[in-house]
């Protein structure tokens, strides 16, 4: 190998989606740069759930950077038409209740919709095959990428960085990115990991499985429980005291070919430590079943791989960004799989980090300080986090608490997904990718509308009353009404959401067309001044515009669910589950 072929400017350890998506970007715009992966592709990996600001990121970094390929993985639609027909549908995030040794109630269940078409629903992704894309896109692109070798050292010098191969020698580059997650290479190498700051203490057994039923063919019946979507098109949540267990179905749709189902146990720590004479599949079918609603589900399944049990999931680094180096976030801290809050942090990052190391190879000026921004922000949103997902695990104790507490959940969702809208409006007006430096001014910084003064106040105080109950300073009964108040204080709930009755369990309602535009006409019209003007402003135009796109979309490419578009742009119920095929023998 020549040496100017090996010396870059940008060298990425870490192949997965993050990394790869990071390469595409900074290739695309003329910048060298190398991609290490110690295995190969496919290969196994999880955080497969997408969540609205995940989405909506992905279609910012596609359009912001120019790289139409990363937008497929925006929508289900395009999943499924330009990468893999492996992948589920999600409509909703589904929570169940359940108390040990009895059904579930069917009024003990909470949902939240996920946007219809034409920006959404969201996706399971099937993440061998998505991966794999995210790989082949990036060397379509520029990238010079090896799979199978291991990095085993990197020495920094004032100009740069070299990184010593096992099997390919060595490779020299002006700045490092570590994207290898809980095993990154930097963290250890400089000493970087630290015992998690973090409230949350929690573990994990996971696996993929085939002949997991839907949910909704053992749950009772929609017209008792009352959700406005199948509770199989989406990530379901199943909810008990301490703990909660996740099924991703990747066989969730009409066109799917993958007969798989993601699940894992998530399990509090100090409550269910782990054992040392119990297998990590013995312990997931013990609690599987405490809980007859959850063991009818299950009973007919069965492990396609391997289970993994996992020690405390939270990790930690001291900071994400040095002197020549930048770890991805699922390689700087992780909290926990519930939310979904990995890829979206990731690609949060990944909005914020393009443009800056486009920019440093053009001035070749590396100063930590340009990217000091990502460091500031990532950790912020992890210490979010913490707190959204510990207080979770205590709001399980009772399902009213978690009734009250998921509603804090949903509104900063609304905020944070109508951030980065808002940038989106704003691009399809000017088509100038500097509109979307406004996601790093006030107020849409980070994630979940906490760069806002009012959701950061409703947030923190919800969770206050919260830790309170935990101390028992507040008895459930005034930490519940406490969470109403300040949700009705805040002046951040739509008037056309059901957030402030308990017994509206979904209390966004759904996000088809017109409650969608119900919403934003609300948004821009008679919200209080402290929305008004800042979100919800134009994006009913560019709903509709999109709308038009997405159909003639199917009609051109010929497709077979033309129907199912626009079924889907104005109903949130359908059947899709029931008729799945039925699984091979």
């Amino acid at each position: 190998m020549q040496e100017d072929q090996r010396v870059f400017d940008v060298a990425i350890v870490g192949g997965g989606i993050g990394g790869t998506m990071l390469g595409t970007v900074l290739a695309r715009h003329g910048v060298r740069v190398l991609l290490l992966e110690g295995s190969g592709h496919p290969r196994f990996a999880i955080g497969e759930s997408t969540v609205p600001e995940t989405t909506f990121g992905l279609r910012v970094l596609a359009r912001r950077y120019d790289v139409p390929e990363i937008e497929h993985l925006a929508t289900n639609a395009a999943l499924r038409r330009h990468v893999s027909s492996n992948c589920g549908v999600k409509r909703n995030f589904g929570f169940v209740y359940h108390r040990e040794g009895e059904p579930t109630r069917p009024d003990e269940c909470t949902q939240y919709p996920t946007w219809g078409p034409p920006l959404g629903p969201d996706s399971h992704y099937f993440r061998q095959d998505v991966d794999a894309y995210m790989f082949h896109v990036a060397v379509s692109y520029g990238v010079t990428a090896y799979t199978h070798t291991m990095v085993d050292d990197v020495k920094f010098e004032e100009d740069g960085a070299t990184l010593v191969t096992r099997d390919r020698g060595s490779f020299r580059a002006s700045y490092v990115v570590d994207a290898g997650g809980m095993r990154a290479m930097l963290p250890e190498r400089l000493g970087l990991r630290q015992e998690p700051p973090y409230r949350t203490r929690s573990r994990t057994i996971f696996t993929h499985m085939v002949g997991v039923r839907p949910f909704d063919a053992v749950s009772p019946p929609r017209e008792q429980h009352r959700m406005p979507s199948p509770f199989s098109q989406g990530t379901l949540h199943h909810m008990f005291q301490g703990g909660w267990l996740w099924v991703i179905p990747f066989d969730n749709q009409s066109t799917s070919t993958s007969e798989l189902c993601s699940v894992g146990l998530n399990l509090d720590l100090d409550r269910y430590p782990r054992p040392d004479d119990v297998s990590a599949e013995e312990e997931f079918w013990r609690h599987v079943r405490r809980f007859p609603s959850v063991a009818r589900q299950f009973e007919r399944a069965r492990a396609v791989r391997p289970y993994v049990s996992t020690d405390r999931t939270q990790f930690a680094s001291q900071k994400v960004v040095g002197d020549r180096w930048c770890l991805l976030p699922h390689a700087s801290d992780f909290i926990d799989p519930l939310f979904s809050s990995g890829l979206a942090v990731t690609v949060m990052a990944l909005n914020a980090l393009g443009h800056r190391l486009i920019d440093a190879v053009r001035q070749d000026d590396f100063d930590t300080a340009r990217f000091a921004y990502l460091d500031h922000w990532t950790k912020r949103m992890f210490r979010f986090y913490d707190d959204l997902v510990s207080c979770s695990y205590i709001a399980f104790d009772d399902f009213d608490l978690w009734n009250a507490w998921n509603r804090v959940w949903t509104l900063t969702t609304l905020y944070g997904t109508n951030a980065q809208n808002q940038a989106a409006v704003t691009y399809e007006k000017t088509h100038d990718p500097a509109c979307f430096d406004i996601l790093e001014m006030p107020p849409y910084r980070g994630l979940r509308g906490m760069d806002n003064p009012w959701v950061e106040r409703m947030f923190d105080q919800s969770r206050d009353a919260v830790l309170a109950y935990r101390a028992g300073e507040l008895t459930k009964e005034k930490t519940i009404a406490r969470i109403y108040e300040v949700l009705g204080e805040s002046g951040l709930v739509p008037s056309v959401w059901g957030t402030l009755d308990p017994g509206n369990r979904c209390p966004s309602g759904v996000f088809t067309l017109w409650p969608l535009m119900k919403i934003l006409l609300w948004g821009k019209y008679r919200s209080p001044r402290h929305v008004r003007g800042s979100y919800f402003t134009g994006g009913a135009r560019l709903v509709g515009k999109e709308a038009v796109q997405a159909y003639t979309s199917e009609l051109r490419a010929g497709s077979s669910l033309v129907h199912q578009t626009v079924r889907d742009m104005w109903l949130n119920w359908n059947r899709d589950w029931a008729r799945r095929p039925a699984p091979r023998k």
